[in-house]
């Protein structure tokens, strides 16, 4: 008997020890600020686990994410927190929260989920087979749409905790996208889709997230306008901080036609709502609604660094890392980094409008270094401010700014490569070569594998910058 006990003993301690644990922190003034910068930052960590192990991931979904580059953007953002536990700490200044999902507690969690979503999605197929009403149809397919994008999210997640033989669905979300079309009635402005787009939503403190195309992390004319015209209709709040409900969403470009689908989701990113609308081109046919970043967005999410259990953050402060920013000329920002070790960093920025494309080293170092920085003792899990009031200026578009990160070496110096810059007429430090390539190239020069331990890292956010 002792023997058995022992035998089930040794079973629970290695169950534990191999447990996958995840955890955010988050620092602030009150408990409930503080709880909701350690559940963003326990998102972002998910977010750069997905996006490190891609491979692995795309290939668990199926075949519809793994031949295509587009959905690489789409997959690692967003997604669902269940069974999160908080643990608190009162400090003299400011209250620490940790935001903690372990396999061994909350893993039972998105299994019970992913098997709900397949039967309600199973269901819908039958309904769908046998109903013959179109309105009725297309009510089925939208729900459909929401509930196999809530799957394979959950089931994204599923993976990073270490779940095996997951349900595989017997329909994609692009088949039920090019069903859905086929019901809906092209709408002829921009103005009439808004208001379709927010129709029944009654919730209040909204952040509307910029609607991308597919496939990239552009926010063009289109996405301006048409987030411009949703926000008339809804209840709004200006900063995602301050957000008690998400408005996200995307489109497709086609052939006579654009295709939106919105997603209405709460703080935890359990999706509400889901509509969707089809415009005529002659609603857009005075929008620039194509993006020009396809190339980079792929460089950017393909090969991502990072070794060890090192993560790093940039962002803007008040601002969302994941959604997408859209600023206008005049706009402040600051520049925040956030890491949960001891390391040193240099940033590099991306300009990628259409015929000015150029990338960047922002000198935030010393005169012996000047383009890298350290963060280390108390400034670790805590949002850094870089530099403060950055104005928006030209040149205007699309923009991204990316971290590379590393601990340190075991005589305390960094073992980071910064590229080889140029300082042009405007004062930027350029480094030479399109930005896709300066990503390559920068990446390839930070992942030598050396021999001594040492941890590497990045993260990127991106934005879009209007005239107004």
């Amino acid at each position: 008997m002792d023997i058995i006990k022992l035998l089930i003993l040794n079973i629970t301690i290695i169950s534990i020890l191999n447990a996958t644990t995840i955890t955010g922190i988050g620092y602030a003034d009150l408990e409930p600020e503080a709880k909701k910068e350690a559940l963003s930052d326990l998102s972002n960590k998910i977010s750069v686990d997905v996006k490190s192990d891609f491979i692995t991931i795309t290939k668990t979904l199926g075949k519809e994410y793994e031949k295509s580059n587009e959905k690489i953007v789409e997959l690692s953002s967003n997604l669902p927190i269940l069974g999160v536990q908080f643990e608190e700490l009162v400090g003299k200044r400011l209250v620490k929260s940790t935001a903690i999902i372990n396999s061994k507690n909350t893993l039972s969690l998105y299994e019970i989920e992913l098997k709900r979503l397949y039967k309600n999605i199973s269901t819908s197929m039958l309904d769908l087979d046998t109903n013959k009403n179109d309105d009725t149809k297309y009510t089925i397919l939208n729900q459909l749409l929401q509930d196999i994008e809530s799957f394979n999210k959950h089931k994204v997640v599923a993976v990073i905790l270490g779940a095996k033989n997951l349900p595989i669905l017997a329909i994609t979300k692009s088949e039920v996208t090019n069903k859905l079309q086929s019901y809906i009635q092209s709408i002829p402005s921009i103005k009439i889709a808004s208001e379709l787009l927010s129709s029944n939503i009654n919730q209040r403190d909204i952040y509307i997230s910029a609607i991308k195309p597919n496939g990239s992390n552009e926010i063009t004319q289109f996405s301006k306008l048409l987030k411009s015209q949703m926000s008339v209709k809804l209840n709004t709040v200006i900063q995602p901080t301050n957000a008690q409900y998400f408005l996200r969403g995307n489109y497709e470009i086609l052939k006579n036609s654009i295709f939106i689908t919105t997603t209405l989701s709460d703080t935890n990113n359990k999706m509400i709502q889901t509509n969707t609308v089809s415009l005529k081109p002659s609603a857009y046919k005075n929008t620039r609604y194509k993006p020009s970043t396809k190339t980079f967005d792929k460089a950017m999410n393909s090969e991502f660094i990072k070794s060890g259990k090192l993560n790093v953050q940039v962002g803007f402060k008040g601002y969302s890392r994941t959604d997408g920013i859209d600023l206008n000329s005049g706009d402040t920002v600051d520049i925040v980094v956030k890491t949960n070790k001891p390391m040193c960093y240099f940033l590099l920025g991306h300009t990628l409008k259409d015929k000015n494309k150029f990338s960047y080293v922002l000198p935030i170092g010393s005169d012996n270094s000047p383009f890298i920085n350290n963060i280390t003792g108390e400034d670790v899990n805590r949002n850094i401010t870089v530099i403060d009031e950055v104005p928006i200026s030209e040149p205007f578009g699309s923009e991204n700014l990316q971290i590379f990160a590393s601990t340190f070496k075991k005589n305390g110096t960094c073992p980071l490569v910064v590229p080889n810059t140029t300082e042009n007429k405007d004062g930027y430090y350029v480094v030479n070569g399109k930005p896709s390539k300066v990503i390559a190239q920068t990446r390839a020069l930070n992942i030598k594998k050396k021999k001594f331990k040492i941890e590497k890292a990045e993260s990127s956010i991106s934005f879009t910058s209007f005239e107004k």
